[in-house]
């Protein structure tokens, strides 16, 4: 069952998604008050907040190998998590500046995953193979539903003429200063070609170049501050 999408909400410094609340999943997407993620300190508070451990994390290499989920997979190269049964009691992260975070899940909340989308990781198939992992890992690819975290929307993102050898003309904007990838329009049609159904994806999220008092910006700062895409199987107690 798909359930209404809705846009994403902020709460204690984080950016929620209605419909992870719904389902009761531990999550959020870190903003600037939590300040850089990279400092392990902060990342643990964080994820204390949400009532979650400290987060696995990994060496991110804009590209698109995705890990099991696993104490021992710290510090792994890899790009994106895979959550299943069994996986309780972990909480699995992805760093982010202007990249896309992708979290997806099936509709029962059995299967999750987070994951990292820059267009170098888009070009290479990364919402492919975040479903592709899921699959594997036991998911029903028709059950998952999508959203992006906030990232460079297109409005913000101009790219040089290079990148149109690499995506799709449906994945660009041509404005009057140049040419934008769409990394929404991108990540939905890999999406919908791996058997997802476009009820369950989106819907668009804050950009985080133009937002620069919630966001950190590698683009718009030149500087290494990074938010923190959190994930976990770990539900909040419904009230009875």
């Amino acid at each position: 069952m798909i359930t209404a999408i809705q846009e994403w909400v902020e709460k204690d410094g984080f950016f929620l998604e209605p419909r992870l609340n719904a389902l009761g999943l531990r999550h959020g997407f870190t903003t600037r008050r939590w300040g850089n993620m990279k400092d392990a300190s902060k990342r643990a508070a964080a994820a204390a907040l949400l009532g979650l451990p400290e987060p696995v994390v990994l060496k991110q290499v804009h590209g698109v190998a995705v890990h099991r989920a696993a104490h021992s997979a710290q510090g792994l190269e890899g790009d994106g998590w895979v959550l299943g049964p069994g996986d309780e009691g972990l909480c699995v992260a992805v760093y982010t500046a202007d990249c896309m975070p992708l979290y997806l899940w099936t509709d029962d909340g059995q299967y999750a995953g987070v994951f990292h989308a820059g267009w170098r990781g888009m070009a290479a198939g990364m919402p492919a193979k975040a479903v592709e992992a899921l699959v594997k890992r036991g998911a029903e690819a028709q059950r998952l539903q999508v959203a992006f975290g906030p990232h460079i929307g297109v409005d913000a993102y101009k790219v040089g003429p290079e990148l149109e050898s690499r995506f799709p003309s449906s994945s660009f904007s041509r404005r009057e200063d140049g040419l934008h990838l769409d990394l929404d329009a991108e990540a939905r049609r890999q999406l919908e070609a791996a058997g997802v159904s476009a009820r369950g994806i989106g819907p668009a999220a804050p950009c985080t170049l133009s937002h620069a008092e919630a966001f950190h910006s590698l683009r718009r700062d030149k500087q290494d501050g990074r938010m923190l895409a959190l994930l976990s199987l770990d539900r909040v107690p419904r009230r009875p």
